[in-house]
Formats: C-alpha cells, sequence, structure tokens
C-alpha cells in the first residue's frame, strides 16, 4: 500500500501496482500521480514538474515517467545510471588523491624538490636585489651585510648556537700558542650581542664553551646527535687525540686552532682565531660554528640540509643579493642545485657555512659583517 498527500492535503491510499499511475482523490475530486516507490538514485535528474495538477500532466506521466521513462523498473533491477555516477565520484576522488601525492607529499622525499620548496616563492629573489639596492636610503639597521646589532663599528663575534663566551687580546701580547683567557689584559664578552670598540690593529680571538653547556649537550634544548658519546670518548684520550676528535666531530670555520682545553672543575670547546683585524674601526669580525659534522650518503662530505633545518637559528640576520648568490654557487663553485637554497638560507641566518665543492676543497661561504659583500675563501683541501 502507497500513501502520499494530494494536492489538497488530503492522504490518498493506492496499491503497490498503481505506482506511477493516476488515482482520483477521495476527498476533493481530483487526479493525483501516485508516487514510484522504486526510484533510482539518479530519478530526481529526470522527473518532470507538474507544474498545472491537471489530467494532462497526468497523462504525460501515465505515457512516459520523465526523460528516460516507459516502464516501471523492477525492484533489484540493475540502474545503469547510478553505477555511472558512482564510478565519476570515484574517478575524481583518486585524481585529487593523485595530484596532492604528486605536488606535496612525494617531493618531501626528493632532496631536489625540497630545496625547489625552501627557495620559497618566485619573486623573492628579485625581492632580495631590490632590497640591497635600495638599502642605503632605509637607514643603516636595513644596509647590507649584519643587522640587529648596534654598533656595527669595532669587533663583531658570533657564535652558532649563540651565547659563546669570548677572549681578545691584541696579538703582540699574547702567547704563541695555548690560551688568553687568564692573561690581565684579555678584553671578555659574550658572543652574537654587540660589537666591542677596540683600537686599530690585530688580535686574537677566543670563542668558548663549555662542553657541558645546554646549549650543546641539553637534549630538551639540543638535538646534537652523538654528542653524549663524543664527550665520553674526549674524556679518555690522549691531549693530541683529543684535538683531533674535536675537529672530526665539529665543521671547520676559519679558525686557526680547535681544541679541547681541560681545567681543574671543567672541559672546554676552544675555537682560537689568529690575525684578526681591525682597520678604521671595523673588522672582518669572527663567527665561531660549533656545529656537528653531519656525513652525507657517501660519506666524503658534510651535508648541509639537516643543519640548516635542524641546527641553525631560524632568525636571518643578513641582508645581501641573494640571487647573485645563487648564481655564483651555481655557475662557478658547481654548489649542487639541492644544496643551493639551504646554503642561502644559511648564510641569510648566520653570514657564512662551510661547503665542499666538486673539486673537493673546502671552502667557507661567507657574507661580510659591514657590507655584505660574497666570498669564498679555501680552508683546505677535503680529507685533509
Amino acid at each position: 500500500m502507497i500513501e502520499f498527500k494530494a494536492e489538497c492535503g488530503h492522504t490518498v491510499r493506492a496499491k503497490d501496482e498503481d505506482a506511477g499511475g493516476v488515482v482520483r482523490c477521495s476527498y476533493c475530486g481530483r487526479t493525483a500521480t501516485v508516487p514510484d516507490t522504486d526510484s533510482s538514485d539518479l530519478s530526481f535528474l529526470f522527473k518532470e514538474v507538474d507544474q498545472g495538477g491537471g489530467d494532462a500532466g497526468s497523462r504525460r506521466r501515465k505515457k512516459g515517467r520523465g526523460l528516460f521513462g516507459g516502464r516501471k523498473r523492477l525492484s533489484g533491477e540493475f540502474n545503469p545510471f547510478a553505477v555511472v555516477f558512482r564510478l565519476c565520484y570515484i574517478a575524481v576522488l583518486i585524481i585529487v588523491v593523485v595530484v596532492v601525492l604528486r605536488k606535496v607529499v612525494i617531493p618531501l622525499f626528493d632532496s631536489e624538490s625540497r630545496s625547489k620548496m625552501f627557495a620559497g616563492r618566485p619573486g623573492e629573489s628579485a625581492r632580495d636585489t631590490r632590497d640591497s639596492a635600495d638599502l642605503g636610503r632605509r637607514g643603516s639597521q636595513r644596509r647590507p651585510g649584519l643587522i640587529g646589532v648596534a654598533n656595527q663599528d669595532g669587533l663583531f663575534v658570533g657564535s652558532t648556537p649563540p651565547g659563546a663566551a669570548v677572549f681578545c687580546i691584541e696579538e703582540s701580547k699574547a702567547p704563541v700558542t695555548g690560551r688568553i683567557d687568564g692573561l690581565s689584559t684579555c678584553t671578555r664578552f659574550k658572543a652574537n650581542t654587540r660589537t666591542v670598540r677596540v683600537t686599530d690593529g690585530t688580535y686574537v680571538v677566543e670563542v668558548v664553551f663549555a662542553w657541558n653547556d645546554p646549549s650543546l649537550s641539553d637534549s630538551r634544548l639540543s638535538n646534537y646527535r652523538d654528542y653524549i658519546a663524543f664527550r665520553k670518548e674526549v674524556e679518555r684520550a690522549s691531549p693530541t687525540d683529543r684535538r683531533r676528535l674535536v675537529n672530526e666531530f665539529f665543521v671547520p670555520d676559519e679558525a686557526a686552532e680547535v681544541f679541547i682545553d681541560q681545567t681543574v672543575e671543567q672541559y672546554y670547546i676552544v675555537r682560537q682565531y689568529r690575525g684578526v683585524t681591525v682597520r678604521q674601526g671595523r673588522s672582518s669580525g669572527v663567527r665561531a660554528l660549533f656545529l656537528p659534522r653531519l656525513p652525507t650518503a657517501g660519506g666524503e662530505s658534510f651535508a648541509i640540509e639537516p643543519l640548516v633545518t635542524g641546527y641553525i637559528p631560524t632568525k636571518k640576520s643578513y641582508i645581501f643579493n641573494a640571487e647573485y648568490v645563487r648564481r655564483e654557487l651555481a655557475d662557478y663553485y658547481g654548489v649542487a642545485m639541492a644544496d643551493q637554497a639551504f646554503v642561502v638560507e644559511a648564510l641569510q641566518r648566520i653570514g657564512l657555512i662551510p661547503y665542499v665543492t666538486p673539486d673537493r676543497k673546502v671552502r667557507l661561504f661567507k657574507i661580510g659583517i659591514h657590507d655584505g659583500v660574497f666570498a669564498a675563501p679555501v680552508l683546505r683541501a677535503a680529507g685533509q
């Protein structure tokens, strides 16, 4: 039995076999179309709308229901339109999944694609170039080179991670070898905080971390892998082996000496720089790298990407012509495409980064502190 509402609002009852046909309302006497209870999922796309409500509309519906009407569809009969609709839905879902995989998921596992994503949106390079060209009109805090540090004239000493202790003395007053921290004329300050006004001359600079400094050893603040094992090995090694171990664990920079200094109570990691010159109140500065030497897959070099993504502070502190630097890295120094964006990012954050170029030389890509000039001095041949 089928129950439905006629136009007058009265409930009409009809037999199941009258589905799709017409019956007369016992209340108002007008004809009414009996609903088809076996409608397919797509029947609403093909159903005719009876706006007149008269006999003509009833005769049209009885003659042929919908655009593809004819006979009444039996229960369980195959409906091709429902199948086509479901297939289209599945096809659209598959296309969306494939696009997301190709555009987002798969590039995350490819170093070259990650490098392109890391480089940022198109136009950023041009914006970097405009920044360098217009810095003179924006004030001293936006000039090329180091930004965000007051009183930039003088000697600037930075460290990565920041916060190392710094000791400075004129080279003529320093011993030929060994520490300078105990000398009475030695100046002491913290790295990364300010420039120090010193007279023109040549200096010896030490940048020092206690080996258990939280920046290096606290797993809650740092992800320096194998650092605890390194400390244990250093403790039981001879002085000669300690020097070798510390040079093997950390990436190279411009330090003349890198060694472990042991006192009665503590061990210190010392990076000592000699021949640091100050001319007309400015110097090339010192930027010490206490970054782990993370090997590449082949073990012949050290990886750049994990240093940038996991160890180097994210704040950008240097302004320079980034587009020019990218061209130099690619065209002259042969830096792998997968590494180029990470090298530029490191320069923007800390101003320098070591890299093993295809000619097997360890170069220190660096940005001038006072002028933003790009340079790439050779530290040594790879393997030395």
